[in-house]
């Protein structure tokens, strides 16, 4: 079962592949949703709560990623730094990931990260020092905290990205395993 993140003042829906904006340079996805499985959406709500005690709160860039999507994502770039191969299933597809940063509360600014979402450069992994800021790096930092307190794994080479451990518990997903799902496959290959 998959549960939607809802959008609030600690939480900013910034769903990148339901827009241009993105690395493919259309929408993968018809509507801007995150979904998480139980588990998952238990522990981002853990990981709020911290934020949020510290005057901090989420944007979320994607979460589950039905197989359709990840093909998509897949063909556009084949490297699997970046983008799980479809047929080892990934993280997405399962529902147990997520591709976030953190703002400001207060200002409602993002958080200097040293790179953008999807920057598909060694700048993006949690080990870079070189060429970023001493606020990017400690802004990193604490997302890594966050996110590792409570319950959820770093993926080394995007500071973005987060996954429950024990991947093989949770089957990938086609748009086809959501009931009522929100995201459809279009004939373009697309998910609609």
């Amino acid at each position: 079962m998959l549960l939607p993140i809802d959008e609030n003042e600690e939480v900013i829906l910034d769903i990148r592949y339901a827009s241009r904006n993105n690395f493919v340079g259309r929408p993968i996805y018809d509507r801007g949703v995150a979904l998480l499985r139980i588990e998952a959406h238990a522990a981002f709500h853990r990981a709020l709560a911290r934020a949020r005690a510290i005057g901090l709160g989420f944007r979320v860039f994607d979460a589950f990623r039905p197989l359709e999507a990840q093909s998509t994502l897949w063909d556009a770039i084949s490297d699997s730094s970046f983008v799980a191969d479809p047929a080892l299933g990934g993280t997405h597809p399962r529902g147990i990931a997520i591709d976030l940063t953190l703002f400001d509360r207060a200002t409602g600014r993002d958080l200097p990260m040293g790179t953008d979402f999807d920057a598909m450069t060694p700048l993006s992994a949690h080990a870079a020092l070189n060429g970023l800021s001493p606020d990017a790096i400690r802004n990193r930092a604490l997302l890594l905290g966050i996110m590792t307190a409570t319950g959820w794994e770093p993926y080394e080479p995007e500071w973005w990205h987060y996954n429950l451990p024990a991947r093989e518990n949770f089957p990938a997903m086609a748009a086809a395993d959501v009931p009522d799902g929100p995201l459809l496959v279009r004939s373009d290959g697309g998910i609609a």
